[in-house]
């Protein structure tokens, strides 16, 4: 996980996401089991604000291009457990279809991206030869929770995620070497914390 700089509101939430949350919180109470959820036609504009904000890359796992495997717009908070948070823009995050499988899971120990006291090399610690990362145990018993739960609702060893890992640090290397002006630029490239 990368850290995000959250960006402004978009223009379509503003002064809406309050009033929207109540009236969501109020349908669910009458349909408890409903499906539905409505955008209210401010998907596009939030879909498009929160590419900007994460540059085609999944604010959890930093998979790239993103909008060729299918984004969507996580809820930090699932909705139907926190409706009065469903269109706040600080609960919102581009996702991979894999990361958004997080489905209804919270806990208040999740790490999340956009908070100025999270950095990547803080809570957890990359294994080179793996691909995998882990909880850094240099850290206290509740950072180091707090970084598993992280991986382990993000699934962010799952899905053969650290092979891919494993693989973008290398083909990056390699082009490092070759002296490609991609390298330049790590926005180019999956898996940004896991490159340097």
């Amino acid at each position: 996980m990368k850290m995000t700089l959250r960006t402004p509101i978009p223009r379509c939430l503003k002064g809406k996401s309050k009033n929207w949350g109540i009236v969501y919180d109020n349908y669910l109470v009458l349909k408890p089991k409903s499906q539905y959820f409505s955008w209210h036609s401010c998907y596009k504009e939030i879909e498009e604000a929160l590419f900007q904000m994460n540059l085609n890359h999944c604010s959890f796992c930093d998979i790239r291009p993103l909008r060729a495997s299918g984004p969507t717009i996580e809820h930090f908070k699932p909705k139907k457990q926190f409706p009065l948070f469903a269109y706040y823009w600080s609960n919102l995050f581009y996702s991979c279809s894999n990361c958004q499988k997080k489905n209804k899971r919270f806990s208040s120990k999740l790490l999340k991206p956009d908070r100025s006291d999270y950095e990547f090399n803080h809570f957890f610690i990359r294994n080179f030869s793996t691909g995998e990362i882990k909880p850094n145990p240099a850290r206290s018993k509740e950072e180091q929770k707090r970084a598993d739960v992280t991986i382990r609702f993000y699934g962010l060893n799952k899905w053969g995620r650290p092979d891919e890992r494993f693989k973008e640090r290398n083909d990056f290397w390699e082009d490092k070497g070759l002296g490609k002006a991609k390298t330049n630029d790590l926005n180019n490239y999956s898996y940004r914390f896991y490159l340097q």
